[in-house]
């Protein structure tokens, strides 16, 4: 498939050096004598600084055996404040880690690059071409800032696809058929076979649902999230303010319904996650974002003997923000870059190493089935998801996986559609467009509960119309004027190529 990929065109606020030497590829064994990489993950549900040492002693162990004379500190990043602590620890220096978890959505990694906090890793990957073999050209350079790669996507699935999950036993006891409703027209069309499950959920199970604010994230892409979107239809190329858009409008309503029929939990924060809500047996549904076999997935993450099935609400899709849901970034305070990237490069290329990562060591940590896939020990814990690393198609199969996933997720990427937008990335740079998303943020975050239908519904239009007020008075009109001019720059071929 045949795509163009533009990147952002940036004026970096700080000046980075690029690096004079870079470990000498497969040879940087030798050069680390005495050095730790201290790497920071991403997770919920700390499992403590012991256990953390555990696997950085499992890691070091196998590291020995490749002749690496590093070794690597795992350190767990909570991701309910991850964004906040990491862009601290960029701003004041970036020395505390040599790798970190970075994305579209945690750590702000369009920020953090355009601010000069992160290396550029041009010339690393010159000497490490497996990384770019792996990922592919086309991926890898629709996460590039001003024509530089600043991180580096996981290998996982490229599409993106927004759906319900259920608890398998509630399906079968309410009688849903969802193998008829995957006949159905995604969209609308699902979602009224779905409502009326939902109502009887609660009133013969006692069981809520939770659309985690993601009834119409399906009907948007992101273009500078969260303020600036666009449609998914083809040939649309207009940026929009969600909100504003009648879609979203009646989303709203719809959760305000819910909310009064006490379809939804009243107590819910957000900082809710619908691993450790649905881990309390109180829930029928939740919306996640779908891949295949993320029902099965969920199974081996959530506390409790919960089995779980799955209904997409879209075609799968392919976005520029796909691109960067999950990366790996070197500070550009790191004081061990050499070494960090090279432990990156074993990430997508070294099987052994990303599997006791994720599951530790074969007859400590887990054993193999029959088949090949992975039973876990009694004593496993949560370990960094394979989602947020390096190359997931070298994980192993648990118990609970189809044996032909991988090839499932092939077949899901190359089934998905490339959205109207994809390759083009904003520059949000100037000093006007920052004032004006913050500004944006600030009153969004203001409404996040509204968001969510915790209002009543006769209040939802006048909310509404409060915040277009607040919307305006913030610039919206000024920011989307702003981001479709560039947006029309780079349909017209004038905008800097990656």
């Amino acid at each position: 498939m045949k795509k163009r990929i533009l990147a952002l065109s940036l004026t970096l606020i700080l000046a980075i050096s690029l690096l004079a030497a870079c470990g000498g590829g497969e040879g940087t064994s030798g050069s680390g004598d005495g050095v730790t990489v201290r790497f920071q993950t991403i997770g919920w549900g700390n499992p403590g600084d012991d256990k953390m040492q555990q696997l950085s002693s499992q890691v070091n162990a196998h590291l020995a055996t490749l002749g690496k004379e590093y070794k690597v500190d795992l350190i767990f990043g909570e991701g309910n404040d991850y964004t906040d602590r990491t862009n601290l620890m960029l701003a004041s220096g970036g020395n505390e880690f040599d790798i970190i978890f970075i994305s579209n959505w945690a750590a702000n990694f369009y920020a953090n690059a355009a601010a000069g906090y992160l290396t550029p890793l041009g010339p690393y990957l010159a000497q490490y071409p497996d990384i770019e073999r792996i990922l592919t050209s086309d991926f890898m350079n629709a996460s590039r800032v001003n024509g530089e790669n600043y991180a580096l996507p996981t290998n996982k699935e490229k599409a993106r696809t927004y759906g319900w999950v259920f608890r398998e036993d509630i399906v079968e006891a309410l009688g849903m058929d969802l193998a008829h409703a995957e006949t159905l027209p995604y969209g609308e069309a699902r979602s009224e076979y779905l409502e009326p499950f939902f109502y009887r959920a609660k009133e013969e199970h006692n069981l809520w649902s939770w659309p985690m604010g993601a009834l119409v994230d399906y009907q948007f892409d992101r273009v500078l999230d969260p303020i600036v979107h666009s449609r998914i239809e083809t040939g649309a190329t207009n940026v929009v303010a969600d909100v504003f858009e009648k879609e979203f409008q009646d989303a709203v309503r719809k959760c305000a319904k819910w909310f009064a029929d006490g379809i939804i939990n009243p107590d819910l924060t957000r900082e809710s996650s619908g691993n450790t809500e649905m881990a309390t047996g109180r829930y029928f549904a939740m919306t996640w974002q779908l891949k295949p076999g993320k029902d099965k997935e969920l199974e081996g993450e959530i506390d409790g003997d919960f089995k779980f099935v799955q209904l997409v609400m879209n075609q799968p899709e392919i976005a520029f923000a796909e691109t960067t849901g999950a990366m790996l970034a070197i500070p550009h305070g790191a004081s061990n870059p050499d070494e960090a990237f090279d432990f990156i490069n074993l990430l997508y290329t070294d099987a052994a190493l990303i599997n006791i990562i994720i599951f530790g060591v074969e007859g400590e940590d887990f054993e193999f089935t029959a088949d090949g896939r992975v039973e876990l020990s009694d004593s496993a814990w949560a370990r960094p998801g394979g989602w947020t690393m390096g190359n997931q198609f070298n994980n192993y199969l648990r118990t609970n996986e189809a044996l032909d996933k991988w090839d499932q997720f092939i077949a899901f990427n190359e089934s998905a559609r490339v959205l109207p937008l994809f390759g083009f990335v904003p520059d949000a740079t100037s000093t006007d467009i920052q004032t004006w998303f913050m500004a944006l943020q600030t009153v969004r975050d203001n409404y996040d509960d509204f968001f969510r239908g915790y209002i009543a519904v006769d209040q939802v239009d006048a909310e509404f119309d409060k915040l277009r007020a607040e919307y305006e008075t913030a610039g919206i009109n000024d920011l989307l004027a702003a981001i479709q001019e560039q947006v029309n720059k780079w349909l017209a071929g004038n905008w800097p190529e990656s």
